[in-house]
């Protein structure tokens, strides 16, 4: 029989309520949920080193690239379509750029999972990468998908700028008007995502990729990717 205390501290899957909604998003998008994502630059710290990426200009840019050509748009898509039943997580590995962002999102969907299974009482199936994760937690606990992919997006670019603010390094002002500048990034993609579809996975950030490949030979680092 379950005790006093852990029957007041069960987890309600019927999230139908909108504040409960934004507070299980609140919690799983936070800084303190224990996933680790502050040690992944997503290729970031080798482009900043070397001096690709310099100020405000250059990091809005890289925020717009992602967003529309390549690892966000994936992720909206990979989102979606587990919201709909589909199994893409080896999909979602194979299109891994390189040997640390392979090991970055499975690493992040193994954290992710862990506390979903401790805390949450949701038992993932192992070896998820973390849209995957974070698509099939969403569909359990029942949250609508505009809000789970606005979160999502938002912690995701949170942690660039917040990599790049420390790493440049930057003033917390200029991090604090690209966080408000790239919400129009976001803005727009969502007005002309409404379309995308499995057949539109792919990306076209080169640089990016190239600089993440970099980053694996870098012989002083402070990212794991």
């Amino acid at each position: 029989m379950p005790t006093e205390l852990e029957e007041h501290m069960a987890i309600d899957t019927n999230f139908s309520d909108d504040i409960k909604q934004n507070q299980i998003l609140q919690i799983w998008f936070s800084s303190s949920f224990p996933i680790g994502s502050f040690a992944y630059s997503h290729g970031l710290e080798a482009m900043i080193d070397n001096k690709y990426i310099k100020d405000e200009i250059d990091i809005l840019n890289c925020i717009n690239v992602l967003t529309n050509h390549g690892t966000l748009k994936n992720d909206f898509i990979y989102i979606k379509e587990t919201y709909q039943g589909y199994e893409l997580n080896d999909i979602v590995l194979a299109n891994a750029s390189c040997k640390e962002r392979y090991f970055e999102t499975i690493s992040l969907g193994k954290s992710f999972s862990k506390i979903l299974k401790e805390t949450w009482g949701f038992d993932l199936e192992p070896n998820l990468s973390y849209p995957i994760c974070i698509g099939k937690a969403g569909l359990y606990f029942k949250i609508p998908f505009d809000k789970l992919i606005t979160f999502y997006f938002q912690s995701f670019i949170s942690n660039l700028i917040n990599i790049c603010v420390k790493h440049i390094p930057l003033g917390q002002k200029i991090g604090q008007d690209c966080l408000l500048k790239s919400t129009s990034i976001v803005e727009n993609f969502f007005k002309n995502s409404k379309k995308l579809n499995l057949s539109d996975i792919g990306g076209i950030t080169f640089n990016l990729d190239l600089h993440s490949m970099h980053h694996e030979k870098l012989t002083s680092r402070i990212y794991i990717s």
